[in-house]
């Protein structure tokens, strides 16, 4: 778990990652992409168990960097984020969700976002990339964090 750790803290504080050519019809992309799917879903209903429930810890988020050990130390962090996340947040949207290979137990998802208030007005857009591992049994998420968005 270490070596992953590590390995992801190197591709973000890069931020790039070279990635395996994968067929397209890699049954894993699907599999992470309902995982990312359903944590969405749950950040959105502000569900921090279910939140949880797709991490394997100790789970590392940047920006800024801080490292959960376990998922109670999740929960609390998600708790906070929720209480300062942009006024009048209501729901958000992935407008964009690509997943590729790093090695055959790690993948990573690149996401663009949409955060809109109750109006259905935008408050937020962003990138954030999301690592994932099967070493559980099941993907689950154990590193992610925001990537600046280009502007057109």
């Amino acid at each position: 778990m270490k070596r992953i750790l590590l390995v992801a803290l190197a591709l973000m504080s890069s931020g790039c990652s070279e990635q395996i050519a994968v067929s397209q019809d890699d049954p894993n992309i699907e599999q992470i992409k309902a995982v990312y799917m359903a944590y969405v879903q749950d950040f959105i209903e502000n569900d921090f168990e279910g939140i949880a429930s797709h991490f394997q810890t100790p789970v590392m988020r940047r920006g800024p960097t801080r490292i959960a050990m376990t998922p109670d130390d999740l929960m609390g962090s998600y708790r906070y984020d929720k209480t300062n996340i942009q006024e009048g947040y209501k729901y958000s949207t992935i407008d964009r969700l690509d997943v590729h290979r790093l090695a055959s137990t790690v993948y990573y998802a690149d996401a663009d976002y949409t955060r809109y208030n109750d109006q259905d007005e935008i408050i937020f857009e962003g990138r954030s990339l999301y690592y994932f591992s099967n070493e559980s049994g099941s993907w689950k998420m154990f590193a992610m964090g925001s990537v600046e968005v280009e502007k057109d």
